[in-house]
């Protein structure tokens, strides 16, 4: 049995003639096609014997409606506000009619495929031949695979693919087929400087103080509640929930905790989160070793929800070799639907599951826990790096999670207008390059329906933190590199309904002020961050010592923990958590609420001059260098306990 790294996904759009590649079949038309690879990159055809797990994705009914029904609960003005459907009402709605898995069955079984191979998902939007050779496939879908020589490593897939003609109206996407051309080497040679960059020793934690002074060097527990008038205590903990999500097994010592906690909050000193494990996730931390962030994520999620439990949803280990973990695992566990344990995920991108490889895992963990109130997601990845119905699929995944009301929030990345971590932008061919000009877009902070997560820091020698006393965060961490917090526009989703007036007006003025920089990205996508939070200075315990920790990693739970606090104030007063944030946030009504940050820019591309002020800059209102703001925890409760 033989399984080759594979890339696949680019267009969902069918286009009305046969593939070149082959004898043209009767009533065929190309589904999905690529830009092919240059022919020296092309080493071989792909052996027929060759087994690849063979994954159709039928179209859903009602996702036009999507949009639609999630501001129904979600924006402040609706009569259904805070009505959040049930996932069984979810699975009804959007599962494929009876018809559409009908027709593709009946196309494979009349071309010979065994019934006892063909598979469907447990939401019954998937069919699957997990057993299917490359033969088979390329008989099927009337095209040739090839292997394909790139960077040291071999890649398979297919120039274009066809389908039936009644077959392609009711199919989404096929995998593994067609593949784009990411170049990930950049990437991963950044990847290797982070944890230097993002991590200072300190030589003993600041003091606790109800008026703390040195939040421009020291960020504390307390810092953090000053800047952002946190004074609300849980009162509703037994039935409100937040969850982080990690990805990395060496994750957090109890003595790292316990050192923050007798520091900062005694009350939690042997404390630990709940562990979820997600496709045999496990805390197994060796001293003395290089750590992930979620020491310092959980030591100030725990402090500032206290004595709320915080749920620590821990996924097993990636086994495709990429450095950025799938999405797709923990989605998978909180919605069985979306799991499809037949079929569903993307082996480009995801976990092998079940694992053809020695000492994989033999199943996935699909729906085993409800979702959590909140979310909060510290990592993230690069729009262009995937396919578009990969993006659309979670996309649309999360926005059904605010349909049943949970709050997802992710991290706009570390660098600026170049996405999470690369200092890369984009050429005009859409490849990540030290000479692109355009702005390069995070994921899934490109995603209308999750809340995108900016940084921002205290400005220099502030004596005593206080709500505007912040700015957006951007400093040189080495030599000639920058971090600041993420924004800009996505390429690939457009401007949703909730924040065109915010973006109109960024739009207008900087139209007015900066036109030439309006060539640099798309001006009709989704604009992100939607809101802000200290990224900088963050005094941590880790592996015995205290250090200072920087990035949106630690800005994202601190808005994840408000949120649950807003959450713990609406439970308490008989009401239903807020669900999807974002159409209040961008409402007028609300701007009062945050504390607009009007000084700072972020980081821009190599290529543009002036490196670290060639990002957006800060300015009244939403911008893309802080989005609406800080948050105002204070004035935010009395906003949603004022709404249903």
């Amino acid at each position: 049995m033989r399984y080759l790294r594979l890339i696949c996904g680019l267009s969902l759009v069918s286009l009305i003639r046969a593939t070149p590649t082959l004898e043209r079949k009767v009533d065929y038309v190309v589904h999905e096609k690529r830009v092919e690879h240059p022919a020296s990159l092309r080493t071989r055809r792909l052996e027929g014997h060759t087994l690849l797990p063979l994954r159709i994705g039928l179209k859903q009914r009602n996702l036009d409606n999507l949009a639609d029904y999630l501001m129904s609960v979600s924006d402040p003005n609706s009569q259904t506000y805070g009505q959040h459907w049930t996932p069984e009402k979810v699975v009804e709605t959007f599962a494929p009619a009876k018809e559409t898995h009908d027709t593709v069955r009946r196309w494979l079984l009349d071309a010979g495929v065994d019934a006892r191979r063909v598979h469907r998902s447990v939401n019954n939007a998937w069919v699957e031949i997990p057993d299917a050779t490359v033969a088979e496939i390329e008989q099927l879908l009337d095209t040739q695979y090839h292997v394909y020589k790139h960077e040291g490593s071999e890649h398979i897939a297919c120039d274009s693919y066809s389908l039936p003609r009644s077959v392609a109206e009711v199919v989404d996407i096929v995998t593994p087929t067609v593949q784009p051309d990411v170049n990930l080497a950049d990437l991963q040679n950044s990847a290797k400087n982070r944890r230097s960059w993002n991590h200072q020793k300190i030589s003993r934690a600041p003091p606790n103080s109800t008026s703390p002074a040195g939040c421009d060097t020291n960020v504390t527990p307390d810092c953090l509640r000053a800047l952002y008038n946190m004074t609300y205590t849980p009162q509703a903990t037994d039935k409100n929930s937040f969850g982080i999500v990690s990805y990395f097994s060496n994750t957090y010592l109890q003595s790292d905790l316990d050192m923050f906690f007798r520091n900062f909050s005694p009350s939690l000193v042997g404390k630990s989160p709940a562990l979820v494990s997600i496709n045999g996730g496990s805390v197994d931390p060796v001293e003395g070793s290089a750590f992930s962030e979620d020491g310092w994520i959980l030591e100030y999620a725990m402090t500032l929800t206290q004595p709320q439990p915080v749920m620590f949803l821990q996924v097993g280990g990636p086994q495709t070799g990429d450095i950025i973990p799938s999405f797709n695992q923990w989605l998978d566990a909180v919605d069985g639907s979306y799991c499809t344990f037949e079929g569903g995920d993307d082996f480009t991108y995801d976990p092998i599951i079940p694992s053809p490889f020695p000492g994989g895992l033999l199943k996935k963990d699909c729906g085993i826990i409800k979702p959590p109130h909140v979310v909060s997601n510290s990592q993230s990845d690069h729009e262009n790096r995937f396919s578009q119905f990969y993006l659309q699929r979670q996309c649309n995944e999360f926005a059904k999670l605010g349909l049943m009301g949970t709050t997802v929030i992710y991290s706009s990345g570390n660098t600026g207008t170049t996405g999470p971590q690369s200092g890369l932008c984009l050429d005009d061919n859409g490849s990540m390059t030290y000479n692109g000009t355009k702005f390069l877009s995070g994921w899934p902070a490109a995603c209308p329906w999750i809340t995108a997560v900016g940084g921002t820091q205290v400005k220099a020698n502030t004596t005593v933190a206080r709500p505007g006393t912040e700015e957006v965060w951007n400093e040189e961490v080495a030599p000639g590199v920058f971090f600041s917090g993420g924004g800009g526009f996505s390429n690939r989703f457009p401007t949703p309904s909730y924040q065109k007036n915010n973006v109109e007006n960024f739009l207008k003025n900087l139209k007015k002020n900066d036109p030439a920089q309006l060539k640099h990205f798309n001006n009709n996508g989704r604009a992100f961050p939607d809101l802000s939070a200290n990224a900088n200075h963050f005094v941590a315990a880790e592996d015995g010592e205290f250090t200072t920790d920087r990035g949106t990693s630690g800005a994202v739970p601190t808005v994840g923990s408000i949120v649950t606090l807003i959450n713990d104030a609406r439970i308490h007063a008989g009401k239903t958590p807020v669900g999807f944030i974002n159409p209040a946030i961008h409402s007028p009504n609300f701007a009062n609420a945050f504390n607009d940050i009007t000084s700072g820019s972020s980081g821009g591309c190599k290529s543009i001059q002036g490196v670290r002020d060639g990002g957006f800059k800060a300015g009244k209102g939403w911008d893309p260098a802080s989005g609406v703001g800080t948050p105002n925890l204070g004035l935010l409760i009395e906003k949603w306990l004022a709404l249903p």
